[in-house]
C-alpha cells in the first residue's frame, strides 16, 4: 500500500493539471501561483473606491464601499447629488437591499437586487474575487494574461471581461487599484482608493 501512494499522488496531480486551465509558458507560472496564495488568505477585507457605470439606458458614478468578512459582505453605493444610498448585506442566510426614503427588497441574489435597484448587471460572486484580482473559484475561465510578477492582467469568466489596469501594495501583497469589467450589458470603471486587509 505504502508503494501505492506515490502513484496515486502522481496521478491525482495530473489530473488536476489537465483539468486546469492553460497559461502562456512565459507568464511565469509559479509567481501566478504563489499570487494566487497569498490573495486567497485575505478573507475579510474593506475597500474604498469610485464606481464609473455605463449601459444601454444610463451611465453614471458612485462611491462604492464593500466589507467583506468570509461569506457576509456589506457592500455601500453611494450616488451623487443625494440620488440616495443603497447598502446591499449578503449572509449565509440571503440577501436584502437598504435603498433611499427606508425601502427594504429581498430576493434570491445579490445580482437580483441591484438590477431591480439601479438596472445594474453585475456578477458579486464573480466582482468578489475580480477586485483582488484572481479568478472566480470553480468557474470556468479563458484568456489569463499576466504580468511579469506573475499577476493577473486580463482574464474572461462568467461572459465578462476583467482587466485590472494598475496595482498597488498592502502588506506586501499586490492588490487591484483600477479595474475595467465589461459585459455585453454594462461597463464597469473601478477605482479603489483605500485597501484595508
Amino acid at each position: 500500500m505504502i508503494r501505492i501512494l506515490p502513484l496515486l499522488l502522481a496521478v491525482s496531480l495530473l489530473a488536476a493539471c489537465s483539468a486546469a486551465p492553460k497559461i502562456d509558458k512565459d507568464l511565469k507560472p509559479q509567481l501566478w501561483l504563489e499570487h494566487q496564495i497569498a490573495i486567497n488568505g485575505i478573507t475579510a477585507w474593506n475597500i474604498n473606491g469610485r464606481l464609473g457605470v455605463k449601459n444601454e439606458k444610463d451611465s453614471g458614478s458612485a462611491t462604492l464601499l464593500w466589507e467583506q468578512s468570509y461569506a457576509d459582505y456589506e457592500l455601500r453605493v453611494i450616488a451623487p447629488l443625494g440620488q440616495g444610498t443603497y447598502i446591499l448585506k449578503g449572509t449565509r442566510d440571503g440577501v436584502v437591499m437598504h435603498g433611499p426614503k427606508n425601502k427594504i427588497t429581498m430576493a434570491k441574489t445579490a445580482e437580483q437586487l441591484l438590477y431591480q435597484a439601479l438596472g445594474w448587471k453585475i456578477h458579486i460572486n464573480g466582482l468578489k474575487y475580480w477586485v483582488r484580482g484572481v479568478p472566480e473559484p470553480y468557474m470556468t475561465y479563458s484568456e489569463l494574461l499576466l504580468d511579469d510578477k506573475g499577476r493577473l492582467t486580463n482574464l474572461k469568466q462568467s461572459g465578462f471581461d476583467v482587466s485590472v489596469l494598475r496595482y498597488t501594495e498592502q502588506n506586501g501583497i499586490s492588490l487591484p487599484e483600477k479595474l475595467s469589467i465589461k459585459s455585453d450589458d454594462i461597463q464597469i470603471k473601478l477605482v479603489i482608493k483605500d485597501w484595508k486587509t
